[in-house]
């Protein structure tokens, strides 16, 4: 997992930066399905950029669990 994401994601947990998180996932994600449609048309593999993505999307995931439950009463 790249410590670059790990302290972002941590960074906007303590600032309970939903917005963030959520705007982070949605880029990934945006990332990720671009990344699915031009797959066929790439010379090269690209399952470690696929597999970054993925990892990166499971640990915003995971922040934005931990800031719901720092929600529930």
């Amino acid at each position: 997992m790249s410590e670059a994401i790990e302290g972002i994601v941590s960074a906007l947990v303590r600032l309970r930066n939903r917005e963030g998180l959520e705007k982070l996932r949605d880029h990934r994600r945006w990332l990720l399905a671009d990344l699915n449609k031009i797959r066929a048309d790439l010379k090269f593999d690209t399952s470690l950029a696929h597999r970054t993505m993925a990892n990166e999307l499971a640990e915003i995931d995971a922040g934005l669990e931990q800031l719901s439950e720092n929600l529930r009463p």
